[in-house]
């Protein structure tokens, strides 16, 4: 069994569901960018406002790519596409005791997120420009995003063609791909303990082979 616990100077939050998190930090990061009282030169074209009603821009997680009004304004949908966690190896051990009395242990891995922003716009031109703007300001701010929220490393931005969007071929897509990778470190407790509490449920079953299919095929009526 194991239990996620906060890496020293990462966002907590980081610790349960890192990528529905990261996609959120990536969200807000490009709105602030995206602001009337950021300074820009040239001034910026488009501004974004917490009203959906007035906002010249959305800026959103891939999850909300889906409202109506999106074709009426430019967009930028921030969505995640794999998580990979590194495989656990001998030397992954963290550098702090081990618990002997308990056999439990800490350890740590680096967890890779791939994430890709979508620019949407009807026009060609300004997809590809809203996607050159986000670009390189994500990647200009790298250093302090990952200083500020404890991620181990953020990789180049990659800028794809601009095409029709495959979700809406009345708009056009120019799409932003990048890694970011953060450390987790989890405490670890023997298998065994785990393993002998379901031994004494087992020895108080009359049939094991039919304790294991209830617990399969189990329904529940609400």
């Amino acid at each position: 069994m194991s239990d996620p616990v906060p890496v020293e100077g990462q966002h907590a939050l980081l610790v349960e569901s890192p990528g529905l998190t990261l996609i959120g930090v990536l969200v807000a990061i490009v709105r602030e960018r995206f602001l009337s009282n950021i300074p820009s030169d040239p001034a910026m074209t488009w501004h974004w406002e917490d009203d959906m009603k007035t906002t010249e821009i959305f800026i959103e997680s891939g999850f909300n790519e889906n409202m109506e009004a999106r074709n009426t304004r430019p967009g930028i949908w921030v969505d995640r596409t794999q998580t990979v966690l590194s495989k656990s190896a001998v030397g992954d051990q963290d550098q702090v005791p081990e618990y002997r009395r308990s056999g439990t242990s800490k350890r740590h891995i680096f967890v890779d997120h791939d994430f890709v922003i979508d620019c949407t716009s009807r026009k060609r031109g300004e997809s590809m420009l809203v996607a050159s703007i986000v670009q390189t300001f994500l990647y200009t701010a790298s250093d302090i995003i990952q200083a500020t929220f404890g991620l181990r490393d953020f990789s180049p931005i990659m800028m794809g063609r601009t095409a029709p969007f495959k979700r809406d071929t009345d708009l056009m897509n120019t799409t932003l791909e990048f890694r970011v990778q953060h450390e987790m470190r989890w405490a670890a407790m023997p298998i065994s303990v785990v393993l002998s509490g379901i031994s004494m449920r087992l020895s108080n079953a009359e049939n094991p082979s039919l304790y294991f299919q209830q617990m399969t095929l189990v329904e529940t009526n609400n």
